[in-house]
């Protein structure tokens, strides 16, 4: 395979985005600690981030999980055409050690609705990836994020919903926004947050009705996906009507295969090896032993464990700047034991992929693929929906010409259609 085949299918990897807390673990063995940043000031500051209202909600840790705690108004610059109203919420979940935590989101309720009350549709739509840190959260953007469109990369469905008395809710994911680590692209987590989310909203607003449908893009699109199959329980007296994926990410381990001998970095590359680092991180979250690996028995460069602490303050655009993780070149990312932490990462990557879920056959599925997409590559996309369709399960699917961040926009109106079918 030549340098230049290489380099294109590196590229595929690229910007999975563009690809109180609970109470302590119960591990028997020691959490590895975080490295501490050494030397000076890093090059660039936090990402840019909304405030948002302090938690006030007492006694959370005893509620069942999907129960709202907390609902504040939204900042205007987060409302949309078609909200009456637009909320800043919390509600209690479980995190991956399965210990109570707080998660948040957005609520955006119909400015005209057009179902009867008790009967209003519900969508819980997951956002594509935007990062591991607080500042990532999309109910915490603001003006000046550089993360802004990508968080902001739902709304045109949005809209389309809310014109049509959708309630549409968009959750942040586990520790994005809240206390705890984002454990990136782990189906478990994520199916969490979305179920959660309807149990949460449906059971606070008596207009929203019996039936919800999970959508998402990206790594919300894998969060949808999630939350259809059979290994994952029903939302709290709700029934889930369909679930919509757009361009989700599937087969990332072959994609990182073929990344890691590459000795150089740069546009495209740089975005690719933030992502890894994100990857990497989230699989630290749910497993010690690849932690430790990572970060006190060589897994990682020194380069690489110094710039560790940015996946906390920094979004996905940040990280792939130069002075960041975009300035490794993927060979520089491993350390003397680095071949095993690759080969980790491979097969959690794998083990966890979409393409292995129980769907479940009661539940229509929709997927929106882009043409052009360098993340959710078509040929990966369309043997997900071979096997899908080889499993027995219900699948529409759409095929767009656009590139991985605009299939979204492209496809908005039909998914609104779609959706829409599913409530009558």
């Amino acid at each position: 395979m030549n340098k230049q085949l290489i380099i294109s299918l590196f590229l595929l990897l690229a910007a999975c985005g563009g690809g109180g807390g609970g109470a302590a673990g119960n591990d028997t063995t020691p959490s590895p600690s975080e490295p501490d940043r050494e030397g000076p000031p890093p090059l660039i500051p936090d990402t840019p981030q909304a405030e948002v209202p302090p938690v006030s909600a007492k006694g959370w840790q005893f509620y069942e999980p999907g129960t709202l705690v907390e609902t504040h108004e939204a900042d205007d610059f987060l409302h949309l055409d078609g909200a009456a109203r637009t909320l800043f919420v919390r509600y209690t979940t479980v995190d991956v050690l399965g210990n109570p935590a707080l998660a948040s989101g957005l609520v955006m309720l119909p400015e005209q609705p057009q179902f009867a009350e008790g009967e209003w549709p519900l969508v819980i739509y997951g956002h594509m990836t935007t990062g591991a840190a607080d500042a990532c959260a999309p109910s915490h953007a603001s003006a000046d994020s550089t993360e802004l469109q990508k968080m902001q990369q739902g709304d045109e469905i949005a809209r389309k919903l809310l014109s049509r008395g959708v309630v549409v809710a968009r959750p942040d994911y586990e520790g994005l926004g809240e206390s705890g680590p984002h454990p990136y692209l782990r189906g478990d987590s994520l199916a969490q947050a979305m179920r959660d989310m309807a149990s949460a909203v449906a059971g606070h607003w008596d207009e929203v009705g019996d039936y919800w449908v999970a959508a998402g893009h990206s790594e919300g699109g894998v969060a949808a996906l999630n939350s259809g199959s059979r290994l994952h329980p029903e939302a709290r007296d709700l029934t889930l009507a369909g679930v919509v994926s757009v361009t989700p990410v599937t087969q990332l381990e072959n994609l990182v295969l073929i990344a890691e001998a590459l000795p150089i970095t740069g546009l495209g590359i740089n975005e690719a090896v933030a992502l890894a680092a994100l990857v990497a991180h989230g699989i630290a979250t749910v497993d010690p032993d690849f932690k430790r690996l990572l970060l006190e028995e060589g897994g990682l460069s020194e380069r690489a464990l110094a710039l560790w602490p940015d996946l906390e303050r920094l979004c996905l655009g940040d990280l792939s700047r130069p002075e960041s993780w975009g300035g490794l070149p993927p060979t520089e990312l491993k350390g003397p034991r680095g071949d095993e932490a690759a080969a980790e990462i491979r097969r959690a990557l794998a083990a966890d992929d979409v393409r292995h879920l129980p769907m479940r056959f009661d539940v229509p599925i929709r997927i929106d693929v882009g043409i052009f997409d360098l993340v959710a590559h078509l040929p990966y996309a369309e043997q997900l929906v071979a096997t899908y369709r080889d499993n027995g399960y219900d699948i529409d699917y759409y095929r767009w010409p656009a590139a991985h961040s605009p299939t979204a926009d492209m496809a908005a109106g039909s998914i609104a259609d779609w959706i829409l079918e599913r409530f009558y």
